[in-house]
């Protein structure tokens, strides 16, 4: 990479956040905010086990049931 493909890079990443503030202005705050309490170690290693833990379980939920509404067709039935 040289100068001047940084220098892209950065517009592009200013310009994209520009633009989320505009759309979602409060979800952008909320962000800002979280990744300076996590870059400041805000998070205790069991507070960061619990969110693993709640996130797996969500993730895995949501997976089971994309997986079963997958394999149903339109008229309910199995293929």
């Amino acid at each position: 990479m040289n100068v001047t493909d940084v220098e892209r890079r950065s517009q592009e990443v200013a310009g994209f956040l520009r633009q989320e503030v505009l759309d979602a202005p409060y979800r952008t705050l909320l962000m800002a905010l979280l990744a300076g309490y996590v870059l400041a170690g805000g998070l205790t290693p069991r507070l960061i086990g619990l969110l693993m833990a709640t996130g797996g379980r969500t993730v895995a939920g949501n997976l089971v049931v994309a997986a079963l509404r997958g394999t149903f067709d339109q008229r309910g039935r199995i293929d």
